[in-house]
């Protein structure tokens, strides 16, 4: 299965996920890509083995986490074998399954290097701060005014936008606040 990279993984569905928290995102792709670095041969082991249910697991999870990252490929490729593991006729779509599967890890592995080294140490904090700030508002948490002020030099904004910001925390206007952070 082949198709466009934004087919296999959209970054900017998975970058939105962590509310536009670069540094985060990869720190995540990271992990993905060390805790599914042998995935592949796993399954393949599962299934020589027949524990099926360990493998209808195992294709589960990977189909949420893949979900939930942006890497639209792998998900489908996950559906797919689940519904063909249900009808027991996998040969075919475990091989279709395999290729998207390595497809998917080779580029997360390029895009997380190549994006690691463009985020700059003093950007990653503010970034961090940022994504604190706007999770914290889309939980509706109470945003004090000495919070506010350990936030303020972080988020890089204009004097201007940092009172309309402070003001729409004051009046507890969360979605204001969120949009002007984003």
């Amino acid at each position: 299965m082949s198709g466009s990279l934004l087919d296999i993984f959209d970054a900017q569905f998975a970058t939105n996920q962590f509310s536009g928290n670069q540094l985060l995102l990869l720190k995540i792709l990271e992990k993905f890509i060390q805790q599914y670095e042998h995935f592949d041969t796993l399954l393949i082991e599962h299934l020589q083995q027949k524990k099926l249910s360990a493998v209808k697991q195992d294709v589960h999870t990977i189909k949420g986490v893949s979900g939930n990252l942006g890497m639209r490929a792998l998900h489908h490729a996950c559906k797919e074998l689940e519904v063909n593991m249900a009808k027991q006729a996998t040969e075919h779509t475990l091989e279709e399954f395999l290729q998207v599967f390595r497809q998917t890890l080779t580029l997360v592995q390029n895009y997380s290097t190549e994006n690691a080294v463009k985020i700059s140490p003093e950007v990653a904090p503010q970034q961090d701060e940022k994504a604190a700030l706007i999770a914290a508002l889309k939980r509706n948490e109470f945003i004090s005014e000495s919070k506010m002020q350990s936030y303020g030099p972080s988020l890089n904004l204009s004097s201007e936008k940092l009172g309309e910001l402070n003001q729409a925390i004051n009046d507890l206007d969360y979605a204001k606040a969120i949009q002007l952070l984003e």
